[in-house]
């Protein structure tokens, strides 16, 4: 029989399932053009610290695919850096200094995959989303998503059980959720508490924003995607230009079908996701379905 959720084409081909998240990293990223903002793909890690630290250092403190103890260990490495830059002056003392600590910095972690700034294994968000402000710094939203698959035999089971334990629970509460957004938050913790004291010391140019939007196939989104959308809205909003239209349309009409079209493309893409998982059970290669 096929499965008609696509579970086993993601088994049978581990390449459709990046291209499924691809899929939606699209949707996200054309909405957010529509709206009149600007978003960078696979934004440049050395770009989020500020610059404070080179793109060699960036590479051996924040690698991906680090247990706990490793990060830890990297973001002890990084915060005594920092305290080098603020309590020494600029000259040849602090230069030794931060020679001496570089020597303890970790080899980088080679993965066969440079990044555009040149950087080995960096890790990475998926999306950054400027957001222009009246008064104050600009903002940027920083995203990492995901797609959880709660039909899954690794989520079925505790997924059915959650909704039956309370009829007040919801499917974007599930152990499918709550697992993949405590993966997210423990993967980006070290970075994150890096980039928050640059940004209390006011070394960064902007305040940034770090979300983890995660929407499974069957359409439902945790809070994180909900608040993305909201963004996106409010971008449209303020880039809406208050000129009378020749069509006539209402501006809060305008609005409204925009977060109709932005709730709709991300639908569409979970739809194409799924087809093309569904297409490709028992194949080697990926397939695209016909469309």
């Amino acid at each position: 029989m096929l499965d008609a959720a696509g579970n086993h084409g993601l088994l049978c081909n581990p390449g459709v399932k990046a291209k499924r998240a691809t899929l939606l990293e699209r949707a996200l990223e054309n909405s957010f053009r529509r709206a009149g903002g600007n978003p960078t793909r696979q934004p440049a890690t050395y770009s989020l610290l500020g610059e404070v630290f080179s793109k060699i250092d960036v590479s051996k403190l924040f690698p991906g695919k680090l247990s706990v103890t490793e990060s830890d260990k990297r973001k002890k490495l990084a915060m005594e850096y920092l305290d080098i830059i603020n309590e020494m002056p600029r000259g040849a003392q602090r230069t030794a200094q931060l020679g001496m600590l570089r020597e303890q910095f970790p080899d980088a972690v080679d993965d066969n995959e440079n990044d555009d700034d040149g950087s080995k294994g960096v890790i990475r968000f998926d999306l950054k989303f400027p957001v222009t402000v009246k008064d104050g710094k600009p903002r940027e939203i920083w995203i990492d998503h995901a797609i959880v698959q709660e039909t899954s035999p690794t989520h079925a089971t505790d997924t059915l059980n959650f909704l039956e334990e309370d009829v007040n629970h919801l499917p974007e509460n599930s152990p499918a959720f709550t697992k993949t957004y405590g993966g997210k938050v423990r993967r980006y913790k070290s970075l994150i508490s890096v980039v928050d004291r640059l940004a209390e010391e006011r070394k960064l140019k902007f305040h940034p924003m770090f979300l983890y939007p995660i929407v499974s196939s069957l359409g439902y989104m945790n809070a994180d995607m909900n608040v993305l959308l909201k963004e996106i809205g409010k971008c449209f909003k303020l880039n809406q230009g208050t000129d009378r239209r020749s069509d006539g349309l209402n501006p809060g009409v305008l609005r409204g079908r925009f977060k109709r079209e932005l709730k709709n493309s991300i639908c569409f893409a979970l739809a194409r996701g799924n087809a093309l998982a569904i297409c490709n059970q028992g194949l080697n290669g990926i397939t695209h379905p016909c469309s």
